[in-house]
């Protein structure tokens, strides 16, 4: 007799392209590339913005324009934004800005006319002899105090008072049930002959020293 034929188990292939959804064959594809490795994927790099160590403007100043497409123009320092080394000054780069309007509760931005910053160094001081555009200088007084001076006429630059004022006024505080009444804060509790005399009148220990505590 033939010896009896074994019968051949044919292992399932694994599904391939065309068995496969569209959505696992994407998910396959990024495991075995992700997608960052695209340089039309990657995000974007951005240089790091450097700091400036001294600023010699500030909110308030008076300021005209000396670089740029806005050159000539002057205007009032209404922010200055530190981190991006750019300022917003009243009147100067005039555009579109999306801004919440006064009054509205549902707070929707609209597209609003109102200043968009320039970069630091476009701008000048105006210097308050000559009222032309001039380069800042530090000084000391005799006193220490150090003060800006304007290098074209050598004539010092005050700080403006508006740096005394809040951006956002202080909300008004009410007292609340555990804060302490004034009067009480105020009250003299400490008198240092009767604190002198109770440590007089402390006891000795064996060692010869005042007992702090009873």
């Amino acid at each position: 007799t033939k010896p009896r034929r074994r019968r051949r188990c044919r292992a399932r292939a694994a599904p391939g392209p065309a068995t496969m959804s569209r959505a696992s064959r994407l998910s396959e594809f990024l495991v075995q590339r992700p997608l960052r490795s695209y340089p039309w994927a990657r995000p974007k790099r951005r240089k790091p913005v450097p700091e400036i160590g001294r600023w010699n403007v500030v909110r308030g100043d008076s300021v005209v324009v000396v670089n740029g497409p806005h050159r000539g123009q002057r205007g009032v320092v209404q922010h200055v934004l530190r981190k991006q080394n750019r300022l917003i000054v009243e009147g100067v780069n005039v555009g579109d800005r999306m801004l919440y309007s006064k009054g509205d509760e549902d707070r929707v931005k609209t597209p609003t006319k109102a200043p968009r910053s320039i970069h630091y160094s476009n701008v000048n001081l105006v210097c308050p002899v000559t009222n032309l555009p001039t380069r800042v200088a530090r000084r000391f007084l005799d006193d220490g105090t150090r003060v800006r001076v304007a290098v074209r006429s050598g004539a010092i630059i005050d700080k403006p008072a508006v740096l005394k004022e809040r951006h956002r006024p202080a909300p008004p505080h009410a007292p609340g049930p555990l804060d302490a009444d004034e009067a009480m804060v105020l009250e003299v509790t400490y008198d240092p002959e009767e604190d002198a005399r109770r440590w007089r009148e402390r006891v000795l220990d064996d060692q010869g020293m005042r007992v702090l505590y009873d």
